[in-house]
């Protein structure tokens, strides 16, 4: 989602693109994006992912700009604050480096994580994806730990 465009269906602009993600502390559903100011309008705004019409592959919809708020919840997790950090399984064997995550759409909740084992690796293999669905997840200053039921 970083990077796309958000549209507006009733004037059919650009509202701004995507900057980051934002997570419920709570839920760790995804409560919304943060997109880049665009136009006139100088500092970050905030989306609530419930107000996303459709997350497409290459655009995020939304019914007008009066969608936007000017603040970002306080009690939040950021997608950047996480994107290449370590990654283990809660034995402490080290699965790699998060790169991306994939999202179940409209619940927010994170199914999937990418990670890279480096660039050479990733070149000749691909990045690894790893099934999150029914795991509890530990977003550590640190490192991030996926607890599964068996193993990963």
């Amino acid at each position: 989602m970083v990077g796309l465009p958000v549209v507006s269906l009733e004037a059919g602009e650009e509202l701004g693109r995507v900057h980051d993600l934002v997570w419920d502390v709570a839920t760790y559903g995804l409560s919304g994006v943060v997109l880049t100011s665009n136009g006139l309008r100088k500092g970050p705004r905030f989306l609530k992912a419930k107000k996303i019409r459709n997350p497409g592959p290459q655009a995020l919809t939304v019914d007008s700009s009066a969608c936007l708020e000017d603040t970002v919840p306080g009690e939040s997790l950021r997608w950047r604050e996480f994107k290449g950090r370590r990654v283990l399984d809660a034995g402490g064997r080290e699965l790699g480096l998060l790169e991306d995550v994939e999202v179940e759409w409209p619940s927010g909740r994170i199914v999937a994580l990418e990670l890279s084992q480096g660039l050479v690796n990733d070149l000749l293999e691909g990045r690894r994806t790893i099934d999150a669905a029914g795991c509890f997840i530990t977003w550590g200053p640190d490192v991030v730990i996926l607890h599964t039921g068996g193993g990963v």
